[in-house]
């Protein structure tokens, strides 16, 4: 089953008098239970075709379908519902709210789709017993290390039991050891949970470790193995 197509997508941004295609009529299929790895120099637009095929940017033109649905028939509520509902996204930058405990960032799916934490209470303590949390659960972001924040981060990801999972370099901003520590948990969670991952990055060792890799370069896709 496909669970991602995104076809012909061009994402142009206007910078002072001149408009720079940062996507140019790129195009990606997903199965389910798939691992694609999509690397590039930085500015060759990868973030740009993740950020667009999880319905958090809109193209120029071209279409993304997740689930057979096409993101760009949507209301912006709706989408909103879709993606908090059958979509997990973890940052490079972590992005936790900084005033919420690690457990509070994690449950922040479930209170955004108006469900009740009972409802993901086996998920969550299998989430903090693989990604080794328990101890952190009550620490503010700023209380955690990198690596730490990075598992908080993929634990808020999954806990709504997405049926894709995407990353915008997921390890970037860890150490080599952390980093490995984070991929390691990342595709032993994949196995788990039987996870569809679409992942950015840098990191060679990682990208080796996927089903399919992409190569990003000035805007174009190229299939790399």
């Amino acid at each position: 089953m496909t669970v991602l197509e995104c076809q012909s997508i061009i994402k142009q941004y206007s910078l002072y008098d001149h408009v720079v295609t940062a996507v140019n009529r790129a195009s990606l299929s997903v199965d389910e239970g798939e691992f694609v790895a999509i690397t590039g120099e930085s500015g060759s637009g990868k973030s740009s075709l993740l950020h667009i095929a999880a319905g958090l940017d809109t193209p120029n033109a071209g279409t993304v379908r997740l689930l057979g649905q096409d993101l760009s028939r949507m209301k912006p509520d709706e989408l909103c519902l879709f993606r908090g509902k059958h979509t997990g996204f973890v940052f490079q930058s972590y992005r936790l709210v900084p005033y919420l405990t690690a457990l509070e960032n994690i449950l922040l799916p479930i209170s955004a789709t108006g469900r009740k934490r009972e409802q993901v209470e086996h998920r969550l303590a299998f989430l903090v017993d693989r990604l080794a949390l328990g101890d952190r659960l009550s620490h503010l972001p700023s209380e955690l290390s990198g690596g730490q924040q990075q598992r908080v981060a993929l634990a808020r990801a999954l806990i709504h039991h997405p049926m894709i999972l995407f990353g915008d370099e997921p390890t970037g901003n860890l150490d080599r050891a952390t980093a490995e520590g984070v991929t390691d948990l990342l595709l032993n969670l994949r196995k788990e949970l039987k996870q569809t991952l679409v992942i950015v990055t840098h990191d060679e060792a990682l990208a080796a470790r996927a089903d399919r890799t992409y190569r990003m370069t000035d805007g174009e896709l190229y299939v790399k193995r």
